[in-house]
């Protein structure tokens, strides 16, 4: 028998971001590695820049995520204002060394200094409507900082505000964090409902179908107990949490069929 941390995370607005090419911020249609345990990082308190803390969660825990409603995208047209980078580091010296962050952060002095316009910088964002994820984590190998216990109750209890990606993302219901004893990864997900009861399907999203897919790290230890479909070469590994730079990793996705809500 295998101990697993399960969870759901629904939310009306989600994204999960994909491979970013200019002004376009794509959204996958499931949570990435790298955002799951960014959720896990924040409910622990662990801030952004503990790189030797997220290399613990990186190489502590397996994780697996079945897609219960993927949703539909939405886009949002996004503008920003910031100050070229030429002018910033110009202005910067005549601060007397003020970083560059602090100095975007409060560009009032940058703007009194400069006769340079502000620019403007455009993208489109994508979002997932009424989507619904259930996870599963477990313990790898390598000895984790953290027990499932912990990681549960830090998610019931976060140091840090919880949010479906983005900061403008909240969470629409707790995530009600459970441990389950399963000899496979299929039964431990048939240990939550594929939809809770407290939701109303969303409008226009596909319905579900007689089977979920299932995306998992590799199985050491114990059966998948899913019937294999594809494996995916995903960009979601979080090698650099400071310099926000992810690494690519092979996942296995498999299928399982449907259970009704307990």
């Amino acid at each position: 028998m295998t101990e697993f941390l399960l969870f759901t995370i629904y939310a009306p607005l989600m994204s999960w971001g994909d491979i970013a090419v200019g002004e376009l911020r794509g959204s996958w249609d499931r949570p990435s590695r790298s955002a799951i345990l960014g959720l896990l990082a924040a409910g622990l308190g662990i801030d952004r820049s503990d790189q030797a803390g997220h290399d613990a969660l990186e190489a502590g825990y397996g994780l697996a995520v079945r897609v219960d409603c993927a949703g539909t995208a939405m886009t949002d047209y996004h503008t920003a204002q910031t100050m070229r980078q030429s002018v910033i580091q110009s202005v910067v010296k005549k601060l007397g060394g003020q970083p560059p962050r602090a100095a975007i952060l409060d560009p009032e002095p940058i703007l009194e200094k400069s006769t340079f316009p502000p620019e403007t910088m455009l993208s489109r964002r994508t979002y997932r409507q009424d989507a619904l994820a259930s996870i599963a984590l477990w313990v790898r190998a390598a000895a984790p900082v953290y027990t499932l216990e912990r990681l549960a109750e830090a998610l019931r209890h976060p140091v840090f505000v919880l949010y479906a990606g983005r900061k403008a993302n909240p969470l629409g219901l707790p995530l009600s964090p459970r441990i389950v004893a399963a000899t496979s990864l299929a039964g431990a997900f048939a240990e939550l409902p594929t939809f809770p009861s407290i939701l109303e399907w969303p409008r226009g999203a596909p319905q579900p179908t007689a089977s979920a897919e299932i995306t998992h790290d590799p199985c050491d230890g114990f059966e998948t107990g899913l019937q294999p479909l594809r494996r995916e070469v995903r960009r979601d590994g979080a090698p650099q949490r400071t310099r926000w730079q992810f690494a690519e990793r092979v996942v296995e996705v498999g299928v399982v069929a449907r259970m009704e809500e307990r």
